[in-house]
């Protein structure tokens, strides 16, 4: 997500960090975000642009609470190929997606920079390879995988995609279910499917005056490589 974009759709839990949490972001994590951040910023933009940052290192609880609330479409699931292949899940936070790729008969390889989210992932999930990395370096070799799925704010960015499409087999799908400016990818030919929204479990009303309504992932992305 751009730095504006980010700063513009902060919901009103940024108001819960205060600028001295970013000395708790791991220092690679910190370094890589505050390079985004244009000199002389005011405090409250810069908590609004690292929102999801200082959540996911340093609440992953929380984090995973949402995603629990949010679950992804059925419809999305069920258009993602299965079989015993390798599959990919990019950015896999605790494991919202992965579980559905390990059900559909993969081999899952789990890739999450939050090492937070990544233990909750491991705990869950023992028989998925847990990996840390960012999407725009995958710590992975050229297509080993014949599906790299992500559930999560990826966009066209084109270091992230070039990565993606390095990591898959000739062949393979690439799935991006809630991706940035969907349109995008449309007008580049990529498959687009929306399907209507899954209900919203009964949860704390907390969650929602910390992220804002539910919004569980109803649309997707997906091309062939």
């Amino acid at each position: 997500m751009e730095y504006e974009e980010a700063v513009a759709s902060a919901p009103a839990g940024w108001r819960h960090f205060d600028i001295g949490d970013i000395a708790r972001l791991p220092p690679a994590v910190r370094e890589r975000e505050l390079a985004r951040v244009p000199r002389g910023e005011p405090d409250e933009r810069v908590l609004r642009a690292l929102f999801w940052t200082l959540v996911y290192h340093l609440e992953p609880q929380r984090w995973d609470d949402l995603a629990r609330i949010e679950p992804i479409a059925p419809e999305l699931i069920a258009a993602l190929p299965g079989g015993g292949d390798v599959a990919l899940d990019v950015g896999a936070g605790s494991g919202r997606l992965t579980r559905h790729l390990v059900k559909k008969g993969h081999r899952v390889i789990a890739v999450e920079p939050s090492a937070g989210l990544r233990a909750l992932l491991a705990r869950r999930l023992p028989n998925v390879e847990v990996v840390a990395g960012w999407a725009e370096q995958l710590p992975l070799g050229d297509g080993i995988a014949q599906l790299t799925a992500a559930c999560g704010a990826l966009g066209p960015d084109p270091a992230v995609l070039g990565e993606l499409r390095r990591v898959t087999a000739r062949g393979g799908v690439i799935a991006l279910i809630s991706p940035e400016h969907p349109e995008w990818f449309e007008e580049q030919g990529w498959k687009r499917t929306v399907v209507a929204r899954p209900p919203v479990p009964d949860h704390a009303p907390e969650l929602d005056e910390f992220f804002g309504p539910p919004d569980p992932p109803h649309e997707m992305v997906m091309t062939t490589v």
